[in-house]
């Protein structure tokens, strides 16, 4: 699409006649049915990245079907440009497809105030608009809070924050704002939370015996996962004396240890997928669910609205 004609008005249109083509080129095998619960906005951090955003998006949105726009950034004050695309697949045994559809727009991250007026008439009126604001950098004031008003929750990965506390503060001053923030590297801690409520629920714990909770992370600052894990227990069981130590191993949560009067139960990460529980009488191996970028996307698009126990986390 030249970038003269890039205009809202147009894009909609080519959208129209994708459609009619696409509805016209199916129509002897089975039709199309075109499928759209929200509009996602991913904010690319530079052009590789947008290629791989494209394919990740692809996944999302056999799920999560959406109106899709990509920010793909570019060096300097481009011009903004812009192409539309389909993303159609057939479920197993049916004829007919379901596609939904996609805008790639360019642009220098200096006009990203420009985008944001440009992508108001392209949000799907009614529908919820989620913005995944991808790279630390995200965590940082810049060009992206331009975006942030138009969201109705807004992702980020705090995964390669170089300073934790500094990226939780941000979080926590977009949240005191009234934006609904998420996490992914919240979202990572989902297997974990769930193998410690499940030995609440089995017995294996006490929570009127915990008196003391020990949170190990490895490398050599801490991270926001460890920080979230830390609070979450806190919020959880607001009589144990949670501390937070420094431990071996690569960066990230590595075990978590629950004391009370007579005994001692530990969940620690042996490789990347599993983790072990050990004490009290127990002793076996856990495999914790995927942490992919599609996985962890895929549970956070199922949370549209608030998630209040990751808010509590996220203030205390």
């Amino acid at each position: 699409m030249s970038t003269a004609t890039v205009q809202p008005e147009r894009i909609l249109k080519d959208l129209q006649q994708l459609w009619a083509k696409l509805a016209h080129d199916q129509a002897e095998s089975g039709g199309v049915l075109r499928a759209c619960a929200m509009t996602l906005t991913v904010a690319a951090e530079d052009a590789p990245d947008a290629e791989r955003v494209r394919q990740t998006v692809g996944v999302l949105m056999h799920n999560h079907p959406s109106r899709a726009v990509i920010l793909r950034p570019v060096d300097g004050g481009a011009a903004l440009d812009a192409r539309i695309f389909a993303e159609c697949w057939k479920p197993f045994g049916k004829a007919q497809q379901i596609c939904a559809e996609g805008i790639e727009i360019t642009a220098g991250q200096s006009g990203f105030s420009e985008v944001a007026k440009f992508l108001v008439p392209l949000r799907v009126p009614d529908l919820p608009v989620v913005l995944w604001c991808r790279g630390a950098g995200a965590l940082e004031r810049g060009p992206l809070e331009a975006l942030f008003p138009l969201a109705d929750k807004i992702i980020f990965d705090s995964i390669h924050a170089a300073d934790a506390d500094s990226a939780l503060q941000f979080l926590r001053r977009l949240r005191g704002r009234g934006g609904r923030v998420a996490d992914l590297h919240w979202t990572r801690l989902t297997g974990w939370r769930e193998v410690l409520a499940h030995l609440f629920d089995d017995g294996a714990l006490n929570p009127e015996e915990i008196k003391d909770a020990q949170v190990t992370f490895g490398g050599p600052s801490v991270t926001t996962c460890a920080r979230y894990f830390t609070a979450w227990i806190r919020t959880s069981l607001p009589g144990v004396r949670v501390t937070l130590a420094s431990g071996d191993g690569p960066a990230g949560l590595r075990s978590v240890t629950l004391s009370s009067a007579s005994n001692n139960l530990t969940i620690a990460r042996t490789d990347d997928n599993c983790v072990e529980v050990s004490g009290n009488g127990r002793h076996y191996r856990l495999l914790l669910p995927s942490t992919s970028e599609e996985a962890l996307m895929q549970e956070e698009l199922g949370i549209l609205g608030r998630d209040p126990v990751y808010e509590r986390a996220l203030a205390a």
